[in-house]
């Protein structure tokens, strides 16, 4: 298929989505998209699921995955495509940072109730519906009890980066290590939504350095002056490297309810023809 709207970034209920894996590829269907990938934060287990549905719909489907790391005090996130769910190492890296998940989670929560919140774990583990612990759910929570209007103005007020109840994970995998991982799964590393880092110095000695295999270019939160920039971003590299790296994109989605611009399926960003060239590599 040379025509075709992809979506190569969203979530389920696996991580911090707000639908389940079948749910959600129905309405990517329903949206339009062709060729659709689930990257859930931090775990693999929507992924048989999304795939199985998503063939029965007649989607084109890429296996991924989200994983969390830290640059010189920059959270950085690392898109994996194509990666082997069966991978021990892939799955052992997984576990363990699962667990660093939890461990933040639970200081958020004191962070939280040290502000005068009366907020308490299982008020937040009951929006837990896979096996990831994020700040969706710690949002939902408090917005259930009134502390915020939106999942939206919890991050904006309390829990987003430098927010007073924000907490950094411990032990946060290194972008060399997500790569190698990654690439032992068998699967491309990718660069997610660079406009958060201001790293562009630095991302280009990560491809020679660390192997990365491309940039997310076309995110709900890149406007066409991003675009610009991080296409330019990659065709530099590509001259340096002497190969093309790849561009993907999406809506990140979670749910309608979340309230940001552009998370929305079927609107995706993304060149058709961008999203095949990573199908097809994966498929050869």
């Amino acid at each position: 298929m040379m025509n075709g709207l992809a979506d190569l970034h969203m979530h389920s209920t696996a991580s911090d989505g707000g639908y389940g894996q079948e749910a959600l590829v129905k309405k990517a269907a329903d949206a339009g998209l062709t060729m659709i990938s689930l990257t859930d934060h931090d775990t693999t287990n929507g992924l048989e699921k999304a795939r199985h549905t998503a063939a029965a719909l007649g989607l084109s489907f890429i296996n991924g995955l989200e994983l969390s790391t830290r640059f010189e005090g920059v959270s950085v996130d690392i898109l994996g495509y194509g990666i082997d769910p069966e991978s021990a190492s892939l799955q052992s890296t997984l576990s363990f940072h699962r667990e660093r998940r939890l461990d933040r989670m639970r200081s958020m929560i004191s962070k939280c109730q040290k502000q005068g919140m009366e907020i308490e774990e299982s008020d937040v583990f009951s929006y837990v519906t896979g096996d990831t612990y994020s700040r969706p759910h710690l949002a939902k929570a408090l917005v259930a009890h009134g502390y915020a209007e939106s999942v939206n103005d919890a991050f904006k007020r309390f829990i987003g980066y430098n927010r007073p109840c924000y907490e950094y994970k411990e032990d946060e995998m290194h972008p060399e290590e997500a790569v190698r991982v990654i690439h032992e799964a068998g699967g491309l590393a990718i660069i997610a939504h660079p406009v958060f880092y201001d790293l562009d110095n630095s991302i280009p000695h990560w491809f020679n350095a660390y192997g990365v295999d491309g940039i997310e270019v076309y995110h709900r939160d890149h406007d066409s002056a991003s675009v610009q920039r991080f296409e330019a971003l990659a065709s530099s590299i590509d001259s340096q490297m002497g190969s093309r790296m790849f561009r993907t994109g999406g809506s990140d989605f979670h749910h309608e309810s979340f309230g940001r611009k552009g998370e929305e399926l079927g609107k995706t960003k993304l060149p058709y023809e961008e999203a095949l060239r990573v199908f097809e590599s994966l498929s050869s």
